[in-house]
Parts: structure tokens; C-alpha cells; sequence
């Protein structure tokens, strides 16, 4: 039995390495990338005289923030300080939408504005061509006037 689990342990060796040697164009440049940006961070952050505890107390402390963030926003579900969010964005999304529909009302409104004062201005404007018609009527009727005038005083003197 612990033969035959040996064999079982080599089998999935086996596969393994062969997944691995399959795979070596595309782990490879990974590893090595992994290790030139470790490389590059260390520099900036070099081995502290005391040890790893700079590192190993910034790991606990991610492992920590992990745990919070987790604890309060577990998997699909939203966290509690997001809900209002959503209820604000609703009360946002109503008051646009009321004042969507107010505007279209003071445009509708303004556009009959516009017709009305458009129809009065073309009432004006015939309103001043019969004035201008009247008042060349009245010139030619004070000339008219002028000329009888003058044939009356004209008639008089005669007389």
C-alpha cells in the first residue's frame, strides 16, 4: 500500500513537470520578471539590519486589511456604508428626472411664448404697413386739400 502510494506520488510528479515543460515559454519570462521587480523593490527597500521585521510586520498588516475588507464586503454582497450610496443615487436619479420634466414643460411653454410673440410681431408689421398706407393716404389728401385751397382763393380773387 505505501509502494503503491509512491507510484501514485511520481505519477502526478510526472505531470506536473510535463505541464511545466509545456508550459516553460510562457513561466519562464514570469519568473523572471518576478524576480527583476523584486530585485528593483529591494533596492529601494534594503535588508534591514534587524531582519525581516519591516517586511514580515507590513505582511501582517495586509493579512489584516485583507480580514476587514473581507469581513465587511463578502463576496457579491455590498457593504453596509454602500447602500446609502445607492439611496442617494436614486433620490439623485428622481430629482434629474424631475428636472428633466420641468424643463421640457418651460421649453414647451417658451416655444408657445415664442409663437405668440411671433404672431404679434406680424401683427405689428401689418399694422405699420397700414399706417404707412394711411399716413401716404393723409399726405394725399392734404395735397388735395392744398390744391382746392388754392383753387378756392384762386375762385375768390376771380370773383
Amino acid at each position: 500500500m505505501i509502494f503503491q502510494a509512491v507510484d501514485f506520488i511520481q505519477i502526478i510528479a510526472n505531470i506536473v513537470a510535463a505541464i511545466l515543460n509545456f508550459l516553460n515559454p510562457i513561466v519562464s519570462p514570469m519568473g523572471e520578471f518576478m524576480v527583476n521587480w523584486m530585485e528593483v523593490v529591494l533596492r529601494f527597500f534594503p535588508q534591514p539590519q534587524d531582519g525581516l521585521i519591516v517586511y514580515v510586520s507590513i505582511a501582517i498588516v495586509i493579512v489584516i486589511l485583507g480580514l476587514i475588507i473581507n469581513i465587511t464586503w463578502p463576496g457579491n454582497k455590498r457593504p453596509g456604508f454602500l447602500k446609502k450610496v445607492d439611496e442617494v443615487e436614486d433620490k439623485v436619479e428622481e430629482k434629474i428626472e424631475e428636472t428633466e420634466t420641468s424643463v421640457k414643460k418651460k421649453v414647451k411653454k417658451a416655444k408657445k411664448k415664442a409663437k405668440d410673440l411671433e404672431k404679434k410681431a406680424d401683427e405689428l408689421e401689418e399694422l405699420e404697413v397700414e399706417t404707412d398706407t394711411l399716413e401716404e393716404e393723409l399726405e394725399e389728401l392734404e395735397e388735395d386739400i392744398k390744391d382746392i385751397e388754392e383753387d378756392l382763393e384762386e375762385t375768390i380773387d376771380e370773383e
